[in-house]
């Protein structure tokens, strides 16, 4: 309840939440159990609070994304998730880390099949993660490839992939010539709350990459999933005359 009035704005950044007492009179509740909600706001960088102070609704940092409308195809192009999450977080004055899930293959989600154009269910490699700020995971990130273009590459392998994955692909003869981005908005699913760890009234973002080489062949596919409240989108695009 804390949490969705926090999310709602009931209780603006800056703003005191209710006393212990006020809690425990409210809900019915034990001096452990409404301290036991104060934890895990505080864990979920929500709040803050103190010995002998009042519990504060902290202002939630964006996460400032920005994209290229275009990017270079040369191998020099440095993409290294981790070290650009962290640039990116530390920017807005953020720690930034993500947790690698399990890399392998697993069969092209239908979605994927066909931006890949691909029968669904055919074999890609996936690399799942999860990227947190400050601790606190605000966004998911699955990127799926072609198995002629990640197999036998650090790709495919568990781990980071140093110097990131554009090089990879200009190695394996499939250098970077477009990348194109959807953008849909709505209620995170299931899966998404399990993930980010919000509740079943947060929003979300989903960004949906396909990067391509020579000839527009799709080589891979990135789904992006962040949390609404902790994203802002920002695009800068050239102007021709």
């Amino acid at each position: 309840d804390l949490r969705t009035a926090i999310e709602r704005g009931d209780y603006p950044a800056g703003g005191m939440l209710p006393t212990v007492r006020a809690l425990r009179e409210k809900y019915g509740a034990t001096n452990d159990t409404v301290k036991s909600a104060f934890q895990v706001l505080q864990r979920e960088g929500l709040i803050e609070t103190g010995q002998g102070r009042r519990t504060r609704v902290v202002a939630q940092r964006q996460v400032i994304h920005k994209s290229a409308s275009y990017l270079p195809s040369s191998a020099s192009v440095m993409y290294a998730g981790g070290a650009t999450w962290k640039q990116t977080l530390a920017a807005s004055g953020m720690a930034g880390t993500q947790v690698l899930g399990r890399v392998g293959e697993v069969p092209a989600p239908h979605a994927v099949a066909e931006a890949l154009c691909l029968e669904p269910g055919t074999p890609v490699v996936n690399r799942p993660r999860v990227m947190l700020a400050d601790g606190v995971p605000v966004e998911t990130a699955d990127s799926y490839y072609l198995r002629e273009v990640a197999s036998g590459t650090a790709i495919a392998q568990q781990g980071l992939v140093r110097g990131g994955v554009y090089p990879v692909f200009a190695a394996q003869g499939f250098p970077l010539v477009e990348r194109e981005e959807t953008i849909t908005v709505g209620p995170a699913a299931p899966a998404d709350q399990e993930r980010l760890g919000v509740p079943a009234s947060a929003w979300v973002i989903r960004l949906t990459i396909v990067h391509r080489t020579h000839g527009g062949r799709p080589i891979s596919v990135d789904v992006n999933v962040l949390r609404a409240d902790r994203h802002q989108l920002r695009y800068t695009v050239p102007v021709h005359g």
